[in-house]
């Protein structure tokens, strides 16, 4: 194997996959990356089992094919303090890899590149392609509500579902449940349901901060597959089956209360200054046009915060999770939301004003 290429382009490649990279003494092999030749294209490959991601490189000037493991450190560190206008030529001599830069030369070992974990044999039951910005935006909507390190191991990602041409994106850690949907034209798509792990959905979404193109998505049986530009992205999905949620939605018989984001979102800020340290709870109460918001904590220390509104309804007293409404309202950009309470009295479900597409449902808390 032998190459030659710009410190800078291979730098930035480096750069996009290693953060993949962690120290391994139990599998050492996972602190290198893969290189490999073929066909005229370089390809950089880093893994954590749960997580490939693969930058492909096009060739200008002369090489020769081959593949290798080494250092991604030591490589990164080699590119990080040689010039960026210098070429790197890179030949795999002996089982060890030789790197000329400029005045600078450095002998690295290796390990075979047949002992490397990768998703080669990737073979994938559906296949799609959606806007990159509509991808970050659905992201965006509902992370927040992943589980986080939950026995129930389902709800530590995110259900992705197709059906008819509907790309839904669902998350829930229990306490709350984010949806959001939307509809992929001009393309024949087989359904599928599969949950990303949240790590996964986290590097999806590091990847997503790009200029807005469309990208490929591949879904395999225990993985899915992602190009994005020149970087080809895998991860393991998990096993297991996503709750049932249908019966969490409101049928909305009720009148929704329309609330003013800012304001809404200024009220909660200044009463979660003196909310209970474990439980993070506030009382809302909703009487005569007026909406209050108080707070108390373990310290006997209170809160309270009214603004108007415009509601004549009957009057309504909840408890619930400051920080989930929070949440929520961080996550929607229009200027009103709509606010519906559960006849059984135990959640709400927040849309917002302007997009049906996007639902929200928070269990209230018991005192």
């Amino acid at each position: 194997m032998k190459f030659n290429i710009n410190n800078k382009i291979f730098i930035q490649n480096l750069q996009k996959i290693n953060r993949l990279i962690t120290k391994n003494i139990s599998f050492p092999i996972l602190e290198n990356i893969l290189i490999s030749i073929k066909n005229g294209i370089l390809s950089l490959t880093a893994t954590n089992l749960e997580i490939e991601l693969i930058a492909n490189i096009k060739l200008i000037k002369h090489y020769i094919s081959g593949n290798t493991t080494v250092s991604s450190r030591k490589l990164l560190d080699i590119c990080r303090h040689s010039l960026n206008t210098s070429n790197m030529n890179i030949e795999l001599n002996a089982n060890k890899i030789h790197i000329i830069s400029n005045t600078s030369q450095y002998i690295l070992r290796t390990l075979p590149a047949d002992n490397f974990p990768n998703h080669n044999h990737f073979h994938h039951i559906s296949e799609f392609y959606i806007d990159s910005n509509v991808l970050k935006e659905m992201i965006e909507k509902t992370h927040f509500s992943m589980g986080k390190q939950d026995v129930r191991y389902y709800l530590n990602g995110m259900l992705l579902k197709m059906i008819n041409n509907s790309l839904y994106m669902v998350a829930t850690d229990g306490y709350r449940l984010s949806i959001t949907h939307t509809i992929l034209k001009k393309q024949q798509i087989e359904s599928f349901s599969i949950i990303m792990t949240r790590k996964g959905i986290i590097e999806l979404y590091k990847l997503l901060n790009i200029s807005k193109q469309l990208i490929k998505i591949l879904i395999g049986k225990n993985s899915i597959r992602i190009y994005i530009e020149q970087l080809v992205f895998t991860a393991q999905l998990i096993e297991g089956i996503f709750p049932n949620y249908d019966s969490l939605f409101l049928n909305k018989t009720n009148n929704g209360i329309i609330l003013n984001c800012t304001l809404l979102k200024q009220s909660l800020l200044r009463t979660a200054i003196l909310t209970h340290e474990k439980f993070c709870g506030v009382e809302i109460h909703i009487k005569n046009n007026q909406f209050t918001v108080l707070s108390d904590n373990q310290e006997e220390e209170t809160a309270k915060d009214t603004f108007n509104i415009n509601y004549i309804g009957p009057s309504i007293k909840i408890s619930i999770n400051v920080y989930y409404i929070l949440d929520v309202l961080n996550s929607i950009s229009s200027q009103n939301i709509i606010l519906f309470l559960n006849n059984s009295n135990n959640s709400i479900q927040i849309e917002a004003e302007n997009d049906t597409s996007t639902i929200y449902i928070v269990m209230l808390l018991k005192y």
